[in-house]
């Protein structure tokens, strides 16, 4: 009977997800030749082409998607296997700062897939905003942290871009008062500078009504009717609408997030967190309208 390496697998997935042969090698840890040999013998073994290269980006092939599934099934049944039978030394905790928008929006999925793997591993999450992060006197002790591209720290690698829109409750109409009522994050966030720049272009009046670093509380008081604020499109909830003729007048602009991770020497449970942390951001939506 003919078997794939699921190791084939992890570097296929690592490919479909960043679309580089050389960022898949770095991320499963091999040097890109051996990556192009392990896809070569892939494709020889199922007699298919997994990729079509578009540019300088590699897309999966009709095929390629028709593996996909199947090549996330075997890898994630081979690592609990794995992990059933032997015991990992593994580090007792792995502490993470980031926004509270992005830690809701994207953290959950994370923490579930990273449980199932290391129950024994604690996972502490410290929500802040970016220059709150930044300027932290304990900033060491965080194996990493997820922050605004504009946060001038060395090494940050992007995890997603994203159009800013501003957003209201649906069925009210305050953003048509002289004054316009903004709910916003808290100073240090590069929405609310964003957000401020763009109406200021124009000499937009404002008063800011609220201030946060609570996304369900800012979500709520503009679902009220309260105020408008401003974020991407995954930030809408129910009640939420994206104000279409403020975002043609002042459009925001766009925003990326990275990932700065504190050191090279990273323990297997730590990496394994963070490429989960890499696959969920970079998911469906990500450098889009998403």
């Amino acid at each position: 009977m003919t078997a794939i390496d699921p190791d084939f697998l992890r570097s296929f997935l690592a490919i479909s997800d960043t679309g580089s042969y050389g960022a898949a090698a770095k991320r499963v840890n091999k040097t890109q030749s051996t990556i192009s040999a392990q896809m070569k013998r892939l494709e020889d073994t199922l007699g298919v082409t997994l990729f079509e290269k578009a540019g300088r980006r590699n897309f999966l092939s009709p095929e390629g998607l028709r593996l996909l599934h199947y090549a996330k099934s075997i890898v994630r049944l081979n690592e609990e296997t794995v992990n059933a039978f032997r015991q990992v030394e593994v580090a007792s905790a792995i502490k993470i700062g980031m926004s509270d928008d992005y830690a809701q929006a994207f953290l959950t999925p994370v923490l579930k897939r990273f449980t199932q793997r290391y129950p024994q591993v604690e996972v502490e999450v410290l929500t802040a905003d970016t220059r709150e992060l930044r300027e932290r006197a304990d900033l060491d002790s965080f194996d990493a942290i997820v922050v605004s591209a504009n946060s001038r720290l060395d090494g940050l690698e992007i995890l997603r871009r994203d159009r800013l829109y501003w957003i209201g409750g649906e069925g009210c109409h305050v953003h048509l008062e002289e004054r316009l009522p903004l709910a916003l994050w808290s100073e240090g966030c590069n929405w609310r500078a964003m957000g401020l720049a763009a109406l200021a272009q124009t000499n937009r009046d404002y008063r800011i009504v609220h201030t946060t670093s609570n996304a369900p509380l800012l979500r709520s008081v503009v679902r009220e009717g309260l105020a408008v604020t401003i974020g991407p499109k995954w930030y809408l909830g129910a009640g939420l609408v994206l104000l279409e003729d403020m975002n043609r007048t002042w459009p925001p602009g766009e925003d990326s997030v990275g990932l700065k991770v504190r050191s090279n020497e990273l323990s297997e449970p730590l990496e394994v967190f963070l490429n989960y942390l890499r696959s969920c951001f970079r998911k469906e939506g990500s450098f889009a309208d998403g």
